[in-house]
This record gives structure tokens, C-alpha cells and sequence, in this order.
């Protein structure tokens, strides 16, 4: 594990981004698919063939039963391999190991999710998503190398952002220092990301020397908060007592 973050603490956050994203992400992906089907496949037998894939993942989607889900999902990468539809039930299987603090298994679903999309974006959808699994796994190297594969104009800045965070993460500012500057560079045009711009300011160098930081800048900014909750209630109690 990465020596700033607990392997608990690294679920949270994971728990906490799907919870919020999740159903966001499966739902543009699904849409994203759609228009990719049917627009490049118009023949009778494969109209038939997306409209069946797209009924399963429906059952797939409605099951309530763990052995149900999972007998759909056997079926639908059995009988629709590299389909959109294999795709968006690797994501689901990826959020809900990460719901249940299995990494490993979303490791092993983002890959499916990665290898097997028959769109690139999807593919570099999933890889994003596997870089941020890979270093809660303590995997910084893997994770790196995985971002590096992310070459769209949509995903490049967010991926370069990533690749920063780790670099400032693993003590090397000079890399995250170069990474904010390229992702402030490719972010979309017109696009105002305010954190990545702390995040650059933060890992800037003083006077022509890098600075490593023993701790990344959320947990400082988490360490403040708690420092300021701290002082206030502290503050309370002093009033209370002089007031006795």
C-alpha cells in the first residue's frame, strides 16, 4: 500500500467515488454504446443481435438474486464476447467489487472491461478507472504504466492529473510538478479545472528546488480541517468554564 494511505482508507475513497459516479458512468457508457451499435451496425441479423444482448443486460440490470446476476453475466460474455454489453457488465461487476472492498476482483473486472470494449474511449474509460484501483493496491508502478495508454482528448488531461497525484503521492514533485503542467495544457478548451491549478501551484518549485512533501495535499488539507474542529471545540469548552 502506498505508505500515506491505509488499504481501508484507499476502499473508502473508491467506495466514495462509485457511490457518487457510478451509476453516472454506466449509464453514459450505455448511451455511448448504443450509438456506436447503431450507427455501425445496421443489418437485420445484427440489429437482432445488439437487440438481445441489450434484453439480457436489462435481466442482467433488474436481478435480484447474487446467483442470478452472476448466471446473466456468465451468459452475456458466453453468448455477446467483446460487445458493449460484455463491457457495461464488467464496469457494474468493477463498482460493486469495489462496494464490497474487493480490489483485487475490480482489478480483474476493469481489465475484462479494458481489453474486451469494442469502442477505444470505453477502453480508456476502463483504464482510468484500473489505474485508480491499481494504486490502492499499492501498484504505483502499474498504475502509471496503465494511465500511460490514455491518449484521447477527452481522457488525456484527467489521466496526466492522475499521474501527477501519484508521482506527488510516491514523493517525486518534479514528476507531479511536469504532469499537473501537461494535464493543465490538454485540458478541454475553455475548461476551468481550479484544483488541478493548486494542485500544479502546490508542487511548483521554490527558488528553483523541488520540495517533497511528507504528506499529499488532500491529507494536508483533511489534517487542517480536523486541526480547525479541533481548536473550536476546545475553544467552547474555555468559554463554558470561564462562564461557570
Amino acid at each position: 500500500m502506498s505508505e500515506y494511505l491505509s488499504e481501508e482508507e484507499q476502499i473508502n475513497r473508491l467506495t466514495e467515488w462509485w457511490g457518487t459516479y457510478g451509476t453516472q458512468v454506466l449509464l453514459a457508457v450505455g448511451v455511448l454504446i448504443a450509438g456506436v451499435m447503431g450507427w455501425g451496425y445496421y443489418t437485420g441479423e445484427r440489429q437482432q443481435t445488439i437487440e438481445a444482448g441489450t434484453a439480457l443486460y436489462a435481466q442482467y440490470l433488474d436481478a435480484a438474486e447474487a446467483e442470478e446476476k452472476q448466471a446473466l453475466a456468465r451468459q452475456i460474455k458466453r453468448e455477446f464476447p467483446g460487445s458493449g454489453v460484455q463491457t457495461l457488465v464488467a464496469f457494474a461487476e468493477a463498482k460493486e467489487a469495489v462496494t464490497a472492498g474487493d480490489l483485487v476482483a475490480a482489478q480483474t473486472a476493469l481489465i475484462e472491461a479494458r481489453d474486451t470494449s469494442p469502442d477505444a474511449l470505453l477502453g480508456e474509460l476502463a483504464s482510468l478507472r484500473l489505474a485508480k484501483v491499481q494504486y490502492a493496491l499499492g501498484e504505483a508502478a502499474a498504475a502509471l504504466v496503465t494511465l500511460q495508454s490514455v491518449r484521447s482528448a477527452g481522457y488525456l488531461s484527467l489521466a496526466q492529473e492522475m499521474t501527477g497525484d501519484i508521482h506527488l503521492a510516491e514523493g517525486d514533485t518534479e514528476q507531479a510538478y511536469g504532469a499537473y503542467l501537461a494535464a493543465i495544457d490538454n485540458r478541454e478548451a475553455g475548461g476551468s479545472r481550479v484544483l488541478l491549478e493548486i494542485k500544479r501551484d502546490n508542487a511548483a518549485p521554490v527558488n528553483g528546488t523541488f520540495t517533497t512533501f511528507a504528506k499529499p495535499l488532500d491529507q494536508a488539507l483533511e489534517k487542517a480541517r480536523e486541526t480547525l474542529a479541533t481548536d473550536e471545540i476546545n475553544d467552547s469548552d474555555a468559554g463554558d468554564s470561564s462562564n461557570d
